[in-house]
């Protein structure tokens, strides 16, 4: 099976990196075209009402400013190779976010890494790739460092 369209969870990790190189390893295969995805969870509702709104879209933009600088990165490794890239930045549930993505772009493969770097902002924490796994219509593969 071809796979033309990759979706790639990525945030700047090692885990994510060697998902990048995994996902670029297997569109060369088929000529495919990579998506990168950077997922920014939003503020949890029990401590909105401690910050000011201020606050909060001070804390979007810095984290919107940071998962486009790992994104833009990422995909310099990526058109190095090659091969198409494009990057979107994505807020909510990173499972939710990443699966609804690549519905959205018609991909083919999910690929990403086994675990992130955590906290509260960061991507691949160890359940987004399990229910990824679960719940994705689309193959996925869990790179493993």
């Amino acid at each position: 099976m071809a796979f033309k369209k990759i979706v790639v969870g990525y945030d700047g990790s090692q885990y994510a990196n060697n998902a990048l190189k995994k996902a670029i390893e297997v569109a060369k295969c088929s000529n495919g075209e990579v998506y990168i995805v950077g997922v920014i969870k939003p503020i949890d509702f029990g401590i909105v009402d401690y910050i000011t709104p201020t606050e909060i879209e001070e804390y979007e933009k810095e984290e919107i400013s940071k998962e486009e600088k790992y994104l833009k990165e990422a995909i310099k490794i990526v058109e190095e190779s090659g091969l198409k890239a494009f990057y979107k930045v994505l807020e909510g549930d990173p499972s939710e976010e990443i699966m609804s993505y690549a519905d959205e772009v018609e991909a083919d493969l999910i690929v990403v890494g086994h675990r992130g770097l955590g906290g509260f902002k960061r991507l691949l924490l160890g359940s987004t790739s399990s229910e990824l796994v679960k719940y994705a219509k689309q193959t996925v593969l869990v790179v493993k460092s």
